[in-house]
Parts: C-alpha cells; structure tokens; sequence
C-alpha cells in the first residue's frame, strides 16, 4: 500500500476503504481512515500531523483505524444522524436485538467501542478547514446517515462520496439496499441522493471503494436506470399504503401539479402532503413541509434512533424554475409530527421563512425537548414568530385563512381554511382521509377520521372535529396523506356518522367515564427530556386532565432517581369536571455529573388515592 497522488493537494490511498488525504503545510486532512495504517506514509508527503478525519458513514472498513490515527492527535468529524453510531455504538450493542430481528439495517457494521467525537458534519452545512471549505450533502442510501463532501481542491470541483456508488455506475452493495425485512428502500434513498449530487456539477467523485468516477454525470444516469429495474423487482413500500410499487415514478421527486391558478400540491408520494400558496408575485405560502417521500418514515422498531429524522431538501428548485418563486415567506403547519414540520428549520435556515401555527401546536414544535412523551415529534426546535388562535383569521398576500383547532388524529392539530381561487379549501393534515373500513359491506371508500390513541386521544376529539368540518363548511379538503377529497353535505354527513359510529364502540369498550380509560395522557410531566446543572433548582410542570364526572382533588410528588432530593410533599389542584390545571413540583439535583439518562416519576392522588407513579420524565446532570 502506498499513496497515489491525485494533484498538488490531494492523495489517495488504498486500505480497507479509500483514505483520501488533503495537505496543508505540514498538516492532513483523512477522509474516512481505514485500518489506519495510512499514518505510517504520511512522512513521504511531508505531514507531520493529521488535524481531522472527515467520514462518509460509520461503517467499520471505513474507521476500524480511527482510534489510532485518534491517539496521534487527531479529531474527529461524523455526520450528524450517525454520531451515535460512533460515540454512542457500545449502548447500541447492548440494546440490539439478536432474535427475532426484523432489522436488515447495516448498522450491524458498526464498531464495536465508542469513540469521542469532537465535530457533526450536518446536512447542508459546512465544515471549514484551511483553505477548504467542504459542503455537507446528504447522501442516504448505503446507509440512513452517509454523506457528501463536495469542495474544491487545486482548481477542480470535486465530490467524496462513500459507498453511494461506484465507478460505471453501480452500487457497491446491494445488501446494503435492505433496510427491513424483505425490502429495498436503499434504493428509493440512493435515487434521491445521485439526483441531488448530479445538480452540484462535480468533475471527479472519489468513492469510498473502487476508482475514482470521472463521467459523473453519465454514470449517474446508468445508475439510475438500474435503480429504475431494480424498483420493479423489489418490495419497496412507499406507495402510500404498504404495497410495492406500481408506478416506477415514485422513486423519484415527486411533481408539484397545480389545484388551482395559485394552489399547488407534491401529489400523494410524498411521506406527507404539502402544500403552495402562490401569491403571484414571486412569493409562496407552504402548509407543512416534512419528508421527501413516505419511504423516509421508518415507522416499527427497526428504526435507529435519530437517523429516521433525517430531512433531505425537495420540490424546491421546481418551485422556483417552474413557477417563478424566490421568497419562500411563510410556512403553517397543520399538526406536531415530524413527516409534517421536519422541512421547516431547513426553511428557516436557508431561506428566512416564517412560522405561524396554532397556540397548541406552537408549544409543541417550539420546544420537543419538553414534549417528547408525544409520539413524533421532531427533535430539532421551530422558531413560531405567530401564534395563531382557535378561530382566528390571519391575512398572507391578499388571500384570507382561518386557523381552527382540529384535534383528532393527534391533540396538538389544526385545520387551515382559506379562499384560493373561488373555492373554501382546507388544509386538514392528518385527521381526514377517504378509505374503506372493511365494515358494513362497503363497497367503496368513505370519509373517516384517522385516529391514534397514544396521539393524546380524548374522546371529544372526535366530536370536535367533526364540528369543525360542519361549520366550516369546505369544498375541497386537501389531506396530509393521500388524494385531494371534493366534499359536499352528503360527504361531510358521511363522515359525521362514521365518527358517531366510532364514538359509540368506544364508549362501549371501556367503563365510564370513558375518558378516564381512554385517554393516556391525562397526566403528563414537562419537561420530558432535559439536562440539568449540578446542585439546582428543578421544576416540573404536571399538566393533569379531569375526566371525571364530578369535582375532584388531584395530588403529585416527585419520585427521584439516587442523589436528587426534595421535601417529598404533595402538591394538589382542584379541578371541575373536564377542567385541566398544573401542578408545579421542584427537585434539586445531585452535587456528581451522571451523563446517563434517570428517570423522574410523579406519584398522583385523586381524592388522595393513590394512582402510582402516572407520569415520568428523562433527566440527565452536566456540569456548571
């Protein structure tokens, strides 16, 4: 093994993956490190000292050497939806499945011991070293959390692209295409992530395996048409309602097709609808903006941590070069979860745009952290410059809206209303959908209400969306999930009866009162996830619901982890019946660092009966 120069500042060299070598003076720059035996060569290029290794993706043929290239003084950059897969790895191993494991995920070829990492490579961003600035592309497809680099080196723009494809244009492994059991979603991701380096006009891309790919764009293009075949014969799931693919389109962007004159929608192969507002003037009003493609929700257990969050940018060059639009002024999301609102940071960062949202669903998204009890939430915060309402109309270049709040398929939802084009249109996220429940010899499909129990399900929820959707009175309702709905009386009645339908099964399935069985969330503890200094004050918010049917007397206390302390006395609320109210408890924190996640209950009281410890929350100590 020996180095190859590629030009004046670049060098590669062969080891269990390719190692790339910048130089600057005396210093070096790895991507990726290999077995690591590349620091006994550096000498011969006159580097004295490695300053960082950049990797592509966690994989062990690409930094099994890191540790000792680590011990000569060298620091450590990963991307950012694969840092615990270097830093992290050890508990990951612990909490792995070994049987009856549905994950054909390659995270199986991780490391087997932590290592520290002193830098993320997040998407979109740039990581500056020298006289190299190095562009950070998503890249997933060989795995969820890969990445490009795109910089410039002696004159020439040129790409570090991992395993996301070969020279001819094939992929490196096709096992590595499986995420779960019996699919190929690597395939869906890999289209999305050579469409996107295509647009960066590389002249050279240096792969992580094999050599270097000097026809970028042609090699692309044939690997495209094998992704193409290989989407007929896999099972792919990303058709909307778990079937393989019927048209092969879909494992491409999506096309924005117009509504209206200036209404605008991403289809129904997105992971979650959105939606454009056209002003007409070059601006544009987006209702939610969450993931590239259904594919991107890995829902089940065979997900790894933060890596099913990843967001990757799409739709927008069409909205500018096919309709003219360069302000991106606004965003309004319909409800909290992330295939929904995972786009609007992105938006925020990069372009300036606004968040509105209603007062529930604002709380939600402006601070996860505290919320993460509730399932989907997205981690990363959302800056809400508005608060919206129940009820209230707002204005965006001369077209009107109304912001109701709709809880239904989760309590945090809203339903949009505006006037576009002459038609009353709502904007309904996840709570509307047409389908056949298989109940009553349908024979077709019916509007139904889409809910989830653990979304912070009360029964009003139901009876309330359904008031929504009579007063409102829309023409269209443009769903989160699936195809555009014209309703009318007779469908909006349709929907009202399946609602009471479901109203009564549910009341009839548990004792009464009904909410006090149904409703999981009825004590909850914020802030759910946080980090606290050592030796201060705690408070916690219990947030408690009465559903009960009379008046009742509701007590909590804090049940600490070893080394916290507290009076240990019950704090207590009287609440009427439906009534909600919070309780605030304080705790001090231990005097010793413990990094380690602990959990905090709270015991509740009704009545002073016990109900045991209802409630928790996850808390970790840092230093001061």
């Amino acid at each position: 093994m020996s180095l190859i120069q590629i030009s004046d500042h670049l060098w590669q060299f062969r080891d269990t993956c390719n190692v790339y070598v910048l130089k600057s003076g005396d210093e070096g720059l790895l991507i990726d490190a290999g077995s690591g035996a590349i620091l006994q060569h550096l000498h011969t290029i006159g580097i004295k000292r490695v300053a960082w290794i950049l990797h592509t993706h966690h994989h062990r043929d690409q930094c099994w050497g890191t540790p000792i290239v680590q011990s000569a003084g060298a620091k450590i950059a990963v991307p950012e939806y694969e840092r615990h897969l270097f830093d992290n790895v050890e508990a990951i191993w612990q909490a792995r499945r070994i049987y009856d494991n549905y994950n054909n995920n390659s995270t199986f070829f991780s490391l087997g011991q932590n290592v520290q990492v002193d830098a993320v490579l997040a998407d979109y961003e740039t990581f500056a070293w020298k006289d190299f600035d190095f562009e950070v592309l998503p890249a997933k497809g060989h795995t969820y959390g890969m990445i490009n680099l795109i910089t410039t080196v002696d004159g020439n723009k040129i790409a570090f692209t991992g395993d996301l494809m070969r020279r001819g244009g094939r992929l490196y492994q096709l096992h590595a295409m499986e995420y779960s059991y019996g699919d190929l979603l690597g395939i869906e991701f890999t289209m999305q992530s050579i469409l996107a380096l295509k647009k960066q006009n590389v002249q050279t891309a240096y792969p992580s395996h094999g050599d270097p790919v000097c026809s970028v764009i042609s090699d692309i293009e044939r690997l495209e048409s094998r992704l193409v075949t290989l989407a007929g014969v896999g099972r792919l799931f990303t058709s909307g309602h778990g079937n393989p693919f019927k048209d092969m389109q879909t494992i491409f962007e999506s096309r924005l097709e117009p509504i209206s004159e200036h209404l605008l929608w991403a289809g129904p192969y997105t992971s979650s609808n959105f939606y454009v507002v056209l002003s007409g003037s070059g601006h544009a009003m987006l209702i939610d903006y969450g993931f590239a493609s259904l594919g991107h929700v890995h829902w089940g257990p065979e997900h790894d941590s933060l890596q099913a969050l990843r967001f990757v940018e799409h739709h927008l060059d069409q909205l500018r070069d096919d309709y003219g639009v360069r302000h991106i002024e606004l965003v309004v999301p319909t409800h909290i979860h992330d295939d929904h609102v995972s786009g609007i940071p992105f938006l925020q960062r990069h372009f300036g745009t606004k968040c509105w949202a209603l007062d529930c669903v604002a709380d939600v998204i402006a601070d996860p952290a505290a919320w993460a009890s509730t399932p989907c939430c997205y981690h990363k915060p959302i800056q809400v410059e508005r608060i919206l309402r129940d009820g209230e109309t707002f204005q965006w270049r001369g077209f009107e809206f109304e912001a109701h709040y709709a809880p239904g398929h989760t309590e945090y939802h809203a339903l949009i209303l505006g006037v576009i084009d002459g038609k009353r249109v709502a904007f309904g996220g996840d709570n509307l959908f047409l389908f056949n429940p298989g109940t009553g010899e349908l024979d077709r499909e019916i509007a139904i209400q889409s809910t989830v129990l653990r979304n912070s399900f009360q029964l009003d929820m139901l009876r309330r969306c359904a008031n929504v959707m009579q007063t409102t009175k829309p023409d269209l309702l443009c769903p989160g999930h699936g195809e555009l709905i014209t309703l009318d009386h007779s469908r909006i009645a349709e929907y009202t009866h399946y609602i009471e339908r479901t109203e009564a099964a549910f009341l009839e399935a548990v004792d009464a009162p009904a909410d006090h069985y149904i409703d999981l969330f009825w004590a909850r503890m914020l802030p759910y996830i946080s980090v606290v200094r050592l030796n201060s004050n705690v408070s916690y918010t219990v947030r408690v619901r009465n559903n009960l049917e009379r008046t009742a007397i509701y007590g909590a206390r804090l049940l600490l982890p070893s080394g916290w302390a507290s009076d240990g006395e019950f704090e207590s609320i009287t609440l009427e019946p439906t009534q909600r109210g919070e309780i605030l408890l304080g705790a001090t924190s231990p005097s010793q660092v413990d990094t380690q996640r602990r959990l905090v209950t709270a015991e509740i009281l009704i009545d002073g009966v016990s109900q045991g410890p209802v409630c928790e929350a996850l808390v970790s100590t840092a230093s001061n």
